[in-house]
């Protein structure tokens, strides 16, 4: 899958959320990677990693402290979607 080994558990990952823009993401520790599960019944979903959000760029901050799930790959994917931080 494209981004599958971009990363590896504690390392810090940038996930974009639009092609467009560099502005709109999500970053944070890798603390799992692998099957992601359904919170409710356990279904396998998508294969990802599974980030503590630790900075969502200067947008937001709703989301810092969540738990984010990053796919590996999806159907609409672009360049440099998933990327180490620096």
């Amino acid at each position: 899958m494209k981004y599958e080994n971009i990363a590896q558990i504690g390392q810090v990952i940038r996930s974009m959320d639009f092609a467009s823009t560099d502005e709109h993401y999500i970053q944070g520790t890798v603390i799992d990677k692998g099957w992601i599960l359904h919170p409710q019944t356990g279904h396998k979903v998508f294969k990802g990693y599974t980030i503590q959000i630790e900075d969502e760029g200067p947008h937001g901050g709703a989301r810092v402290g969540d738990t984010g799930y990053v796919p590996f790959e999806t159907m609409f994917d672009f360049d440099n979607r998933v990327q180490l931080a620096a």
